[in-house]
């Protein structure tokens, strides 16, 4: 019972930590802007460096999103077949 224990919480914890990466990419990408003014340099030059940095941050986080959402994939797999297994393996109590 304990590994089944320690497996559910190793799971929640990287999907959880999945989940707030996709929150945090959202709320970024909420703040990216598709119009850029063209009015003055200085306006013009600070939008366009926002927007680097916030593309930059954005594309930081795809790797990390990826490897935390095929890691929560396989450590579910991995506690259905472990439950699976376990429930294949054990013989059935005896009859009263």
């Amino acid at each position: 019972m304990a590994t089944y224990i320690i497996m559910g919480s190793t799971w929640a914890v990287i999907t959880i930590a999945f989940c707030a990466l996709l929150i945090y990419r959202s709320r970024l990408t909420k703040q990216e802007s598709d119009w850029i003014p063209l009015t003055d340099d200085a306006q013009e030059d600070r939008a366009i460096q926002s927007q680097t940095i916030i593309e930059m941050k954005t594309r930081r986080l795809t790797v990390p999103i990826r490897a935390l959402g095929v890691l929560s994939i396989v450590m579910l797999l991995v506690m259905l077949g472990y439950w699976l297994y376990m429930g294949i393996m054990t013989p059935p109590p005896p009859p009263e």
